[in-house]
């Protein structure tokens, strides 16, 4: 087990400020200047210095957080499939909740994998579409262009472990490739051990859609708490895997329907099983199963 006080992390003020430093506001007239590139430059290097700046932030002393016994391509760090998913979650199986929600501990944990060689720092500027992080970081420090220098400087912060002026801790959650893939694997377990009606890798699945998950995540950690609730959680997930929530719309209809709902009936103290049936009948109707 994993003891939460003793694991090293990056420094949460030392992060901020970094951070802060590195991202400018907009009408500072920095966005896309020295600091930014350099930045760029050490990311592109794929070498220790990237690693030693970082930690040059500020570490909370504690015990080398754990990672993986082997390397990941830069396409599995960017958007983990099903099989880094089951490896990301046992690597860091015991890691406790408050430690997994923050960005700091992901970005050592980052820090960490590269050190070891199982990640480049350049992956960490990959696109969504596939093209290359060092090819993004090479396109943008060769222009003067400002905008795409700070567009991957905040790519790059952002898959690190998240940028908490932004987003809180919710960027953790949002914004951090490993770190969402452990969140949502942890979902889906919970949904499977209620109900045994699906496959992990099924609720994961459902879970997967980026209209579904941010729409979840925003509900839970800031606008309907509720949602976090750990008998309507499941629930809701189970449902999505069942054919709830198609489209964005359709999320957004159901976590209001469960709030509305809450605020009249105490769904959190009737089960998971009661959630679960009451949102397969609003939203199902006749795909309900047994």
């Amino acid at each position: 087990m994993i003891d939460p006080l003793d694991i090293e992390t990056i420094d949460r003020p030392g992060l901020e400020q970094a951070q802060k430093n590195l991202l400018p506001k907009r009408d500072s007239g920095a966005r896309g200047g020295q600091e930014q590139r350099a930045f760029l430059h050490l990311a592109i290097g794929d070498d220790a210095e990237f690693c030693r700046i970082v930690k040059s932030w500020g570490l909370r002393q504690g015990k080398t957080p754990p990672v993986m016994d082997t390397p990941l391509s830069e396409r599995e760090l960017s958007d983990p499939p099903w099989s880094t998913e089951c490896v990301i979650a046992s690597t860091w199986e015991d890691l406790p909740v408050n430690l997994a929600a923050r960005p700091e501990t992901w970005t050592r944990i980052h820090v960490e994998m590269i050190e070891r060689g199982l990640i480049r720092s350049s992956y960490l500027a990959a696109s969504g579409n596939g093209e290359s992080g060092k090819r993004l970081i090479a396109r943008a420090l060769k222009g003067d262009d400002p905008q795409p220098v700070d567009a991957c400087v905040r790519t790059v912060l952002r898959h690190l472990g998240g940028v908490i002026e932004a987003r809180a801790n919710r960027t953790a959650f949002l914004d951090c490739p490993l770190a969402r893939a452990w969140w949502r694997h942890r979902y889906a377990k919970e949904a499977h051990k209620c109900f045994g009606r699906r496959r992990v890798e099924d609720l994961s699945a459902a879970l997967r859609p980026a209209f579904r998950w941010e729409a979840l995540v925003e509900a839970m950690v800031s606008k309907l708490t509720v949602i976090g609730d750990s008998a309507i959680r499941p629930a809701l997930a189970q449902c999505l895997a069942d054919g709830a929530g198609g489209t964005s719309r359709e999320v957004a209809d159901l976590l209001g329907w469960i709030g509305r709902r809450t605020t009249v009936q105490a769904l959190g103290a009737l089960g998971p099983e009661y959630v679960r049936k009451l949102i397969a009948e609003q939203f199902l109707g006749s795909q309900e199963t047994a």
